[in-house]
């Protein structure tokens, strides 16, 4: 008589290594993040200039465009209730849709003659964006998280290198289509290739609410888990496999969409856990190192009477110092763990701005504002590749991991954009204060002490012998 354990199959050894399917999942998640950005951004070269002619003051003006952040930091947290609903993948797809309607509509805006009509129709197409935005970002963060939990600091590093490149590659395309076709150029083409992208992931992603039919040869989420282990399901097969110990195992095992495997867990719960707080905190202090520069940089960089162009080059180096950052990041998280990278990274931000100040007995000029900007655009990539390993980790205790990830990869999109908004804003507030240099300095200080903060808090917690500091995410 057999054993029982002649009776259990032996399956695979879990392995690391991402198969070929999984990458091709990967290719599909960034180019709609690359799309999904740069449609939003290309805006920002010419859209000003054609507000003022409309009598759009400049405080308008950026009311307008901070809008987009302000209605993804609160859509954000919202968007699992939608996936909980309608499936991760519709969820994408909608946001994607969103995103390419507003773009279009964006276009025609010169069409009106009222200024106050121009500002209510942009303020209101703003706020579409974000909301397509927070559902593209939230879904797009849930899947990775999802599918890719033993790789997840390499994968998210890949995907916001997609977000930044998105952004730097934005503007300039945008000119470029304003200078060759006008106002409605760059929003008609862009929106008409992010609805295109959209037809992509319709056919690229089935929604998994939907079971798996025997007759489908390729999918990219041709996937299960089983007892922790995630295996690949052998596509196409037939009743010839029946010798095929997996295959008939892969074939039995009944598919149960990750996304719904258990009651959610309430947000609620979620934020009243202590670390978790000082993570979200510690997320958005990071992300404001960006949003920071955002309205006085440039002024300062006019004021030293450089052009345009070198302005925009200068922005276009921080930028890319964030796209490549992104995936430099990503290999620190999963080798060394998302905690010490996360606030080594707000550290690395304050010697950037005390460059940019920079602090005596150096004196501002363009190889300081170089130097600084590249270490800001390199420190502002670590709170987005790090903040959701640092979430997932922290809430393990919570159990319900399929549950958990959308709800904290909406926390996480929502912090992000909160800290680039309230970045922007202290940003104005601090330069009406103080100098250029003064505001750079002082500002130096912020994230140095809230990484002081942060590490104080997870040596506590692990002193108390509920929390590893220095385990790492692959552990």
């Amino acid at each position: 008589m057999a054993t029982e354990e002649e009776k259990t199959p032996i399956l695979p050894q879990t392995q690391t290594k991402i198969s070929h399917q999984k990458i091709l999942l990967i290719c599909c998640l960034c180019c709609t993040a690359f799309v999904v950005k740069h449609s939003i951004i290309l805006a920002s070269p010419f859209y000003p200039s054609d507000a003022n002619r409309f009598g759009v003051s400049e405080v308008v003006i950026g009311v307008i465009l901070g809008m987009y952040h302000l209605t993804v930091f609160f859509i954000a947290p919202l968007t699992p209730m939608l996936i909980s609903r309608i499936s991760v993948e519709s969820t994408l797809k909608l946001g994607i849709m969103i995103s390419g309607l507003s773009a279009i509509a964006f276009g025609f805006l010169n069409q009106f003659t009222k200024t106050s009509l121009f500002v209510l129709m942009s303020v209101l197409l703003r706020i579409l964006q974000g909301c397509g935005c927070a559902f593209v970002d939230t879904s797009l963060y849930t899947i990775i998280s999802d599918k890719f939990s033993r790789n997840l600091g390499k994968v998210s590093g890949i995907l916001t290198t997609s977000v930044g490149l998105g952004f730097m590659v934005g503007p300039p395309v945008g000119g470029f289509l304003y200078s060759a076709g006008g106002f409605y150029m760059p929003f008609v083409v862009m929106g008409a290739l992010t609805l295109l992208m959209g037809v992509f992931i319709f056919l690229a992603l089935p929604n998994q609410s939907n079971p798996i039919k025997r007759q489908r040869l390729f999918s990219l989420y041709a996937y299960v888990e089983h007892d922790g282990l995630e295996q690949s399901i052998v596509s196409g097969y037939t009743d010839s496999t029946e010798g095929n110990h997996w295959a008939t195992l892969a074939r039995d095992i009944p598919f149960v969409p990750t996304m719904q495997l258990a009651d959610s867990v309430s947000l609620k719960k979620i934020l009243s856990d202590g670390k978790l707080l000082i993570i979200l905190l510690t997320t958005i202090v990071g992300s404001s190192i960006l949003g920071f520069q955002e309205p006085n940089l440039g002024l300062f960089l006019e004021s030293c009477e450089y052009g345009p162009a070198a302005i925009g080059g200068l922005f276009l180096l921080r930028d890319f110092l964030f796209a490549i950052g992104s995936i430099i990041v990503g290999y620190m998280v999963d080798a060394i763990g998302p905690y010490s990278i996360l606030a080594a990274g707000l550290c690395v931000g304050g010697v950037g701005y005390l460059a940019l100040g920079p602090i005596p007995p150096f004196h501002p000029s363009l190889a300081t504002v170089i130097i600084g900007l590249s270490i800001t655009g390199f420190a502002g990539s670590i709170p987005w590749v790090s903040g959701l390993p640092c979430l997932l980790k922290a809430t393990r205790h919570l159990g319900n991991k399929s549950s958990l990830n959308s709800q904290l990869s909406g926390l996480q999109n929502s912090c992000l954009y909160f800290g680039i908004f309230m970045g922007s804003i202290l940003g104005g507030v601090f330069l009406q204060a103080f100098s250029y240099r003064r505001t750079y300095l002082f500002y130096a200080a912020v994230p140095v002490i809230t990484s002081l903060i942060f590490t104080c808090a997870m040596v506590f917690k692990r002193s108390r012998g509920n929390f590893n500091f220095q385990e790492s995410w692959t552990a």
